[in-house]
């Protein structure tokens, strides 16, 4: 098997190539130099090709590329054995090597066609030319659509500044009437005060020195006293609403447990004269606030209480707390006469009463303090009612102003 092998690439029995052409050296010199230029191109474009494989391998498959590479080389081994077989007659290892291109070129061939179908599909030079402008002018209708907007907002900036503006000096405006209308309403409260405190007082002085026996007079002077009483407590929460707005807020770290207590101690005479009964359950929680802002929150939520129960019911109310994940909620549920629900955005108001004065004694200012107190401070209120069975005033406390809370708070 070797001997064959060997016999098949042995030299002794040919002549090279150059005997053909009698060793003239023109022809020599055409053929090789012919040859090597052949083979030198013929290994400089698969080195092309792969190199455009390896910047750009989305254009074209690498079994494709590999097999042009390979068909060109070999090619290009051909011409350079047909170099050699000039001066050596190696004719058996160029058979081999052209075997080799024709199994190459073969496989190339095939390649070539399968390949054929997905370049058919390509688009045309024109096509591309059409797409191309297509796209142009659609960018060309961008770039005006964007300018358009570009000017649109420009203008609508332009407005948002001039309303900001506007509003602005509204706002400024507001405030100084606000201001005013506090500053008015702080005064004439005040200066209202004395007048009605020599009204309350001489009434009662002439109700005390009445000799006369006359019941319809004495009715009188009640109605004088009663009604001057009113309207001194009703200048007195005014003068209260508009201290508010002059209060300078003194931030301090306050125990809700001892703010209420505090506050009922306030009102133990109400409460002993109506015989009520407080059920308190508020854990050790401590909050930063105004403690007098806070006073005027509690006493007025839980006087109201106490107040607007009927006299035929013993006042029952329960102060809670709750956690919540804004927070904590001080709660104040009483069994007094609630009120329509419908009416709960309105309870607010300054002067709102949802009970005739005959029912009980009020001003309808004690929730508008209550109100502008919390703005104060930051907090909100939200109140549930069922009318003649009671109401609950959820007042929500922000995370941020808890200093800290026991395990029963949470």
């Amino acid at each position: 098997m070797l001997e064959d092998i060997r016999f098949y690439f042995e030299t002794n029995s040919f002549l090279a190539h150059g005997y053909c052409m009698t060793w003239r050296t023109d022809l020599i010199a055409l053929h090789a130099l012919s040859d090597f230029v052949i083979f030198l191109s013929y290994f400089i474009i698969p080195t092309a090709l792969l190199y455009l494989y390896y910047k750009r391998s989305d254009l074209v498959q690498s079994r494709i590329i590999l097999l042009f590479s390979a068909f060109i080389l070999a090619c290009g081994l051909t011409h350079l054995v047909g170099l050699i077989t000039l001066w050596n007659p190696v004719y058996g290892f160029e058979g081999v090597v052209k075997a080799g291109t024709a199994v190459v070129s073969g496989l190339t061939a095939v390649a070539s066609w399968m390949l054929m179908p997905a370049a058919l599909k390509l688009p045309s030079a024109q096509t591309l030319r059409l797409k191309n402008d297509a796209l142009g002018l659609s960018i060309a209708e961008q770039r005006r659509a964007n300018a358009e907007l570009e000017t649109i907002k420009a203008e609508l900036e332009i407005r948002i500044q001039e309303r900001t503006r506007e509003l602005q000096s509204k706002a400024e405006a507001l405030e100084r009437m606000n201001a005013s209308l506090s500053d008015y309403a702080h005064f004439a409260s005040h200066d209202l005060q004395e007048p009605l405190r020599k009204i309350v007082s001489f009434s009662e002085l002439a109700i005390e020195q009445d000799t006369t026996g006359d019941a319809e007079q004495r009715l009188y002077l009640e109605k004088i006293n009663e009604s001057a009483r009113r309207a001194r407590t009703l200048v007195r929460n005014i003068l209260h609403h508009a201290e508010i707005d002059q209060h300078t807020v003194d931030i301090q770290d306050l125990s809700l447990r001892a703010e209420t207590e505090a506050t009922l101690e306030n009102l133990e005479l109400a409460i002993n004269d109506r015989q009520g009964r407080i059920d308190t359950d508020i854990p050790d929680i401590m909050v930063r606030a105004d403690p007098s802002l806070v006073a005027q929150v509690l006493q007025n939520i839980i006087g109201n209480a106490i107040k607007y129960t009927p006299a035929d019911r013993v006042p029952e109310i329960a102060i809670t707390t709750a956690r919540t994940d804004q927070g904590v909620d001080y709660i104040i549920k009483d069994n007094g006469m609630g009120f329509d629900p419908t009416l709960k955005d309105r309870i607010f108001q300054p002067f709102m009463r949802l009970h005739s004065n005959a029912s009980v004694d009020g001003t309808g200012m004690g929730l508008a303090i209550v109100v502008k107190a919390l703005g104060h401070l930051g907090w909100s209120i939200s109140v549930d009612t069922v009318e003649t069975q009671g109401t609950q005033f959820t007042i929500s406390i922000p995370e941020d102003q808890i200093v800290s809370a026991d395990a029963s708070g949470e």
